[in-house]
């Protein structure tokens, strides 16, 4: 009996040394075959305006990524270039990769970011199969600038139904007052407001059937400064650097105005009946150009001596200007041509036609000078439907360089001090539409609650 117990209790020993020998071969752990999925952008899609030309970019998932995925399917990219950068999780959660560029973006910017459907995670599982399309996540951004330098521009709009009212935008696009401006005699209509050369005063010219008025406004405090009386019929202002020009249609004349005085210095009236509209100052010919209102003429006036003047009468040729603006160096008068698609490019110092543009595009309406480019306004009639846009032309190359066409009626254009921003009035849908210069893309808008028409942006931020 004994000696049966010894040999069952070997066999046990033998049995566990064998048993302890032989290798685990039960299944490892699974490893997890869910596909991660994306989250947000979460810098970008809490706010993609004024974005920091340093910023990283934050992208959320329900997955621990793998790093190493990222750099052949990640961009960021804009009209200048790719930017490089580097990858990183968060600092509060493994499940938020972090792209940081090498370098600043560039300022005031339009920005694409495009993630690929190949990322994948920890597991080596990416977000789509090899078997679907792959439809990138994107987002986009615009860099801050010199828009938005010590606080943003005002913007001015001005009511053509209620005449006196004028509604102040600030913050980029967030409608912020309006100023109503008292009449002695209450029949004024919708003329234009403009800022003087170095931004101090917002000029309000008051058309009237009496003789009319320029009040001078504070942007600042918007406030009334002073009520400057002009000719009768006044529709429009230019600006030489130390002189304000109105054109005093009604009364075929113009009225100089002193602009470290505000006072009207003299009226001159035109002995042929000349009816200008509105006036430009080359600063390299010291001359006045003026398009009339009523004809297919340019009168062109010395600034310094109003009888030396003359006209040019065959600058135009299919119809009268609908606008007129001049290049910052004084040598191209921009004038395009009322109901037609042509852009009338006029040399200041030969009194020639340079280049006519014919840009497929009528009607153009207002066009705004730019240190580079000239940006032009148009509407045309497609069916029943008014399809609106803006044409970019370059000033050196008196080119088209871009044009952008969309569902918008654009009446009147405002452009930012370092030419970054243009504030388009679309009147149709009460909308300041504010779109970025070098491509033309839409940002943002402003909703307003009036009949919308003339415009004008703060050469300064507030």
């Amino acid at each position: 009996m004994l000696g049966m117990i010894n040999k069952n209790f070997i066999l046990l020993v033998l049995i566990f040394g064998l048993s302890s020998c032989i290798p685990d071969r039960l299944p490892p752990e699974p490893v997890p075959n869910t596909r991660p999925s994306f989250v947000s952008f979460g810098t970008i899609d809490k706010n993609n305006l004024v974005f920091p030309v340093d910023a990283p970019i934050e992208m959320k998932f329900n997955w621990v990524m793998d790093l190493s995925t990222f750099p052949d399917n990640f961009k960021v990219e804009s009209v200048s270039g790719k930017i490089a950068g580097k990858f990183s999780y968060a600092a509060e959660s493994d499940t938020v990769v972090v792209f940081t560029p090498n370098t600043n973006y560039m300022q005031a910017e339009y920005y694409t970011v495009s993630l690929s459907g190949a990322v994948r995670n920890i597991n080596g599982m990416s977000m789509i199969s090899p078997n679907e399309e792959d439809v990138p996540v994107t987002a986009w951004f615009f860099t801050e600038g010199k828009y938005s330098e010590n606080g943003f521009p005002y913007v001015f709009v001005r009511d053509k139904a209620n005449k006196q009212v004028i509604y102040r935008i600030g913050d980029l696009n967030v409608y912020k007052d309006s100023l109503y401006v008292n009449a002695t005699t209450e029949d004024y209509q919708t003329a234009a407001i403009e800022f003087s050369p170095l931004g101090k005063y917002l000029f309000m010219v008051n058309l009237k059937t009496i003789p009319g008025t320029v009040t001078v406004i504070d942007p600042q405090s918007f406030s009334i400064i002073k009520t400057i009386d002009v000719g009768l019929g006044p529709t429009n202002i230019g600006f030489s650097s130390d002189k304000a020009y109105v054109t005093n249609t009604s009364e075929k004349s113009f009225t100089v105005i002193d602009l470290a005085s505000l006072t009207a210095l003299e009226t001159y009236t035109f002995a042929d009946g000349f009816k200008p509209k509105d006036v430009v100052y080359s600063n390299l010919t010291g001359k006045l150009y003026f398009y009339s209102s009523s004809k297919k003429e340019v009168k062109v006036v010395d600034a310094q001596d109003f009888d030396n003047n003359y006209t040019l009468d065959s600058v135009l040729t299919d119809n009268k200007a609908a606008d007129i603006e001049i290049s910052n160096n004084g040598k191209y008068i921009f004038l395009p041509e009322n109901r037609t698609d042509k852009i009338v490019i006029l040399d200041a110092e030969t009194d020639k036609v340079a280049q006519v543009l014919e840009t497929g595009n009528p009607y153009v309406t207002d066009g705004i000078m730019g240190d580079n480019f000239y940006y032009q306004a148009f509407f045309k009639k497609v069916g029943k439907e008014n399809i609106g846009g803006i044409m970019k032309v370059d000033v050196q190359n008196l080119s088209i360089s871009e044009i952008k066409v969309w569902d918008k009626d654009i009446d009147k254009l405002g452009l930012t001090a370092a030419n970054e921003l243009i504030y388009a009035v679309v009147p149709n849908d009460t909308t300041v539409q504010i779109i970025e210069t070098k491509t033309l893309k839409t940002l943002t808008e402003a909703k307003l609650s009036g009949s919308l028409k003339y415009i004008a942006v703060s050469k300064n931020n507030y």
